[in-house]
């Protein structure tokens, strides 16, 4: 229920909690006044519907310090002056990645993506980095079942796939070029755990037109190094 609160563009009311959890109403109902007592959710007095309260807000706040994302901000805000482009950090959410850290570009003409957004693996730079360095490439790639072309760039075939994640092992980042939306790029490493594995992807995202060739030649190596830093401040087994 606080997911659907979190997620939900507007308040809802407790049918539409009710069809979004797939609980009966009563059950909502119940939980519901549990949760304005806590004071994890407001109900407006006007409407008599809910949205997320103090209490959610600050259990994030105290989140964001317990998963080092206070930590990881300045890394963020230091590669997007750096490069000039938008930065988001994204961790895995079963088969998408979910954007947990944002920050957006000074450019004009930049693409917009909020804390929240959730992203396909198999076709952003950020996903396919999750992919490449997880414990298993090759079946995550099986589990990911049928491959949608969302453009005419789009790997739809999963030997394909495969094959590009091997690559993007061998050079440490991956490479989204208009994959997903036609005309934006992303540069994406990995952070790694202490077993190697991705507890997240540090994404570089801009406008074909600025970011050719030369400039991923370029920016790779700069998004590697921020997400090794971020990966030196998580204790050991720590996981996002």
């Amino acid at each position: 229920m606080l997911r659907a609160l979190r997620i939900a563009e507007r308040d809802m009311g407790v049918a539409d909690i009710a069809r979004t959890v797939g609980l009966p109403m009563t059950t909502v109902h119940r939980i519901l006044k549990t949760l304005v007592v806590a004071g994890y959710v407001v109900q407006n007095a006007e409407t008599d519907q809910y949205h997320l309260g103090r209490e959610a807000f600050l259990l994030g706040r105290a989140v964001a310090e317990t998963l080092g994302f206070d930590t990881a901000q300045p890394l963020l805000e230091h590669l997007s002056a750096t490069t000039g482009e938008s930065v988001n950090l994204v961790v895995r959410d079963g088969n998408q990645g979910l954007v947990v850290l944002r920050i957006e570009s000074d450019q004009p003409l930049r693409y917009i993506q909020p804390v929240g957004t959730t992203i396909p693996l198999y076709c952003t730079s950020s996903g396919k980095a999750l992919l490449a360095f997880s414990a298993d490439p090759a079946g995550e790639v099986d589990r990911l079942g049928e491959l949608e072309a969302l453009t005419p760039r789009t790997i739809t075939s999963p030997p394909k796939l495969v094959e590009e994640l091997h690559a993007i092992r061998e050079r440490l980042f991956s490479v989204n070029r208009g994959e997903r939306i036609a005309g934006v790029c992303g540069i994406a490493a990995p952070v790694l755990g202490s077993d190697g594995v991705a507890v997240a992807a540090l994404a570089v995202q801009g406008p074909e037109f600025r970011i050719p060739d030369a400039r991923i030649a370029e920016i790779g190596p700069l998004v590697i190094g921020a997400a090794q830093a971020i990966a030196a401040t998580l204790p050991r087994g720590f996981q996002l």
